[in-house]
């Protein structure tokens, strides 16, 4: 599992290049990405909500924009991060720790989380925290990368570790940082044992989608 200094440290390093590196690497995909996340949660209709490990915010402006009449409260561990959140007009912005969250049991009718569980240095205690806070019937709506099948994992493989910290070396001189996103996520759990982790930590009824060749995997599931 990550460490949680060395974690902290990458992403205040890559805060002023964020959102830059993010649609560099990903081609432009990640805003499509977010943008089927937003539109799963809003057709919950939700009064609260709460994305942890929002970053920079795309995700929860994208849900206030969205959701106008609901209480969109964005949380990360990063304060450069959360600044530039709340430059861009989120109105509710927490600096914290996804593994003990500031906030009262069952809280949100829906929790998102972008991106961001793979760097948690303990998911199953991360994945306990998001089902607390969440109220009963609540919506957990799960963005990561997943494990593409073959041949395109040998290219994702090339791409992951090799061309990406390469770029990224040139462009900023920060091709370690890279090297431990690829990592991140070459290692995250496949589907089926993801799966089993979200029922552990009380979240089921799991429907998911993968996008882009399966790269990406959207998945939604419900406290119950």
């Amino acid at each position: 599992m990550p460490d949680p200094s060395s974690v902290h440290s990458l992403f205040t390093d890559l805060a002023p290049s964020y959102d830059r590196y993010n649609r560099i690497f990903s081609l432009g995909l990640d805003s499509l990405w977010r943008r089927d996340l937003v539109k799963a949660v809003v057709q919950t209709n939700p009064s609260t909500i709460l994305d942890v490990a929002c970053g920079s915010g795309d995700v929860a402006l994208a849900l206030q924009k969205a959701r106008p009449e609901a209480t969109v409260t964005g949380l990360d561990f990063c304060a450069p991060l959360l600044a530039q959140a709340r430059s861009r007009g989120l109105k509710h912005a927490v600096e914290g720790d996804a593994l003990k969250l500031p906030f009262a049991d069952s809280q949100f009718d829906a929790v998102t989380l972008a991106f961001g569980l793979r760097n948690f240095s303990d998911r199953k205690k991360g994945l306990h925290e998001i089902t607390r806070v969440l109220r009963i019937g609540g919506t957990f709506a799960l963005l990561e990368f997943s494990p593409p099948p073959l041949p395109w994992k040998l290219f994702w493989n090339f791409y992951l570790f090799y061309f990406m910290p390469w770029v990224a070396q040139i462009l900023t001189h920060q091709g370690d940082s890279f090297r431990y996103l690829a990592r991140s996520i070459s290692e995250f759990p496949p589907p089926a044992d993801l799966t089993k982790e979200l029922e552990s930590a009380g979240l089921h009824d799991s429907s998911a989608r993968s996008m882009s060749l399966s790269l990406v995997r959207l998945t939604l599931c419900r406290k119950s």
